[in-house]
């Protein structure tokens, strides 16, 4: 269960990873309005201005907390959009403040990232700061546009290449069925996203971390709205397995300590292990239940 000190605005949000996490606002809402996406669309985004405000807020939870926090993590939808001075000196009360503080976390957009000077992202992360989760969602840059993105697959390569270079871990976020159920652009959005992650690829041998996640229409959306008229049908369940199968088949053979899982609520089947070493495993999964879709998690509980 997540640690809290009453600073944030509903609803939150954060990775499945951070369920444990101390979450500290340094932003409201998210500086994009994704089709897909309503988790932000009652916020008008905004940064909070007053820093010390924020330092009350992790003072506070170490008198509520003790000792026991050991992540934080920044909210909101991209909270790694604040100046790096920010950034930095967030980070460096909260290790002050929590003793057994291990990690420091937030969302990211890949152009947050890449405006930031390799110098900058260096000393985030000598700050404290380990890891940004970045909602890559696709490799194919005409899903992308569609989806109002705003950013392509290079400016993602450009964004994990100096995250990995400054030393922040990078968790890229994709979503299968986002191409909708049109067979040919299904098969790329998996295709060109496995070419994205092997884009994305360390040049050292650290962890780095890739997550599919499962496209869900929800109302208030571009998408929703998409789906009445027509203009977009969703994916079967059947289709969704054939996209995670095609992005992992397509996948380098020579991918070193990716950690690669699906364990997110939206997704039909639970995978977790390491891209190369578990590829032919993932893909005897996902042959198995396109055969057996008894084994798939049932869509009434599936979500986001």
């Amino acid at each position: 269960m997540n640690l809290v000190v009453g600073n944030l605005v509903d609803p939150v949000f954060r990775p499945p990873s951070e369920w444990d996490a101390l979450l500290i606002a340094i932003t409201n809402g998210c500086t994009r309005k994704c089709t897909f996406c309503s988790m932000y669309r009652s916020k008008t985004f905004s940064i909070r201005k007053n820093i010390e405000e924020i330092k009350k807020d992790i003072k506070l939870a170490g008198v509520i907390y003790g000792n026991r926090v050991r992540k934080v993590f920044f909210e909101d939808g991209n909270a790694f959009v604040v100046k790096p001075e920010i950034l930095i000196e967030l980070t460096e009360y909260c290790y002050k403040i929590h003793p057994n503080l291990k990690k420091v976390s937030a969302y990211a957009h890949a152009k947050d990232i890449t405006k930031k000077s390799d110098d900058d992202l260096k000393r985030i992360a000598d700050s404290g700061f380990t890891m940004v989760y970045v909602g890559i969602e696709s490799g194919d840059d005409d899903v992308l546009k569609a989806c109002n993105k705003g950013t392509t697959q290079d400016e993602f390569t450009l964004a994990a290449q100096k995250c990995h270079k400054a030393g922040i871990s990078w968790s890229g976020i994709f979503l299968l069925g986002l191409a909708g159920n049109d067979p040919e652009k299904s098969r790329k959005h998996a295709i060109e996203s496995a070419k994205s992650i092997d884009r994305m690829a360390p040049p050292t041998l650290i962890n780095w971390y890739i997550s599919p996640l499962t496209l869900g229409i929800t109302p208030g959306t571009e998408l929703w709205t998409q789906r009445s008229t027509g203009e977009f049908q969703p994916c079967s369940s059947t289709q969704i397995l054939e996209e995670l199968y095609t992005m992992i088949e397509y996948t380098s053979d020579d991918l070193q300590k990716c950690i690669f899982n699906t364990n997110h609520a939206s997704n039909y089947l639970n995978l977790k292990g390491e891209l190369s070493r578990d590829k032919n495993k993932f893909l005897e999964i996902i042959e198995t239940a396109i055969k057996n879709p008894n084994m798939c998690r049932p869509d009434y509980i599936r979500g986001l």
